[in-house]
């Protein structure tokens, strides 16, 4: 059976609209950004835009599937499947260093709650899936998982949206060293059943 691969114009008419969202996010912020705006600034037609996506969203969903994938593939290159939250806070900080602009208007503060949303709920799963076989494990029962994961995932969000807006005064590995020291004695000390 043969792989069916995208024709190159479609591919590159897809980058040059999330090309140009990315770029608009970044100076104006996704809340403020219209359709309009997109096709003025990868200059294509109304027509053309809707060929490919629906809305907005639909075009921020795409390039956030994109980015999900590359993230993936670089996981899957750094850690194994039971690595401890703050290896794969570190796999993001180093995949954020080194998507730095895509990141910044993704996950910045010019990106708005819609991202943020689509982000968290990402990593919930990721950092749930984690935590969930230590916790079976070790039998706590005391604070939830969802509670416990909630905790971790807002602490990453805020801390990589502080990191990005402030051009990333910090090597991804010493802003990962911040965020385990902030959340390491909390998580051990759940992981251990402590109350």
């Amino acid at each position: 059976m043969k792989k069916v691969t995208p024709d190159r114009r479609i591919q590159r008419t897809r980058q040059l609209l999330q090309d140009a969202l990315v770029a608009l996010i970044l100076e104006k912020g996704y809340e403020a950004i219209t359709v309009q705006d997109v096709i003025d600034r990868a200059n294509v037609g109304r027509s053309t835009f809707y060929a490919h996506f629906q809305d907005k969203e639909d075009l921020f969903l795409s390039g956030f599937e994109n980015l999900r994938s590359q993230f993936e593939e670089h996981l899957l290159g750094q850690s194994s499947t039971e690595a401890s939250p703050w290896e794969l806070s570190l796999v993001m900080f180093q995949h954020a260093q080194d998507y730095q602009r895509v990141y910044k208007a993704l996950v910045g503060e010019q990106s708005g709650p819609i991202v943020i949303s689509h982000i968290q709920k990402y990593l919930s799963v990721l950092i749930g899936a984690h935590l969930k076989s230590q916790l079976t494990a070790r039998k706590n029962d005391q604070i939830p998982l969802e509670i416990l994961t909630l905790y971790i995932v807002s602490s990453l969000t805020a801390l990589l949206t502080w990191w990005l807006d402030h051009d990333m005064p910090y090597p991804a590995e010493q802003i990962n060293d911040i965020f385990r020291q902030l959340t390491q004695p909390s998580i051990e000390m759940i992981m251990q059943g402590a109350g």
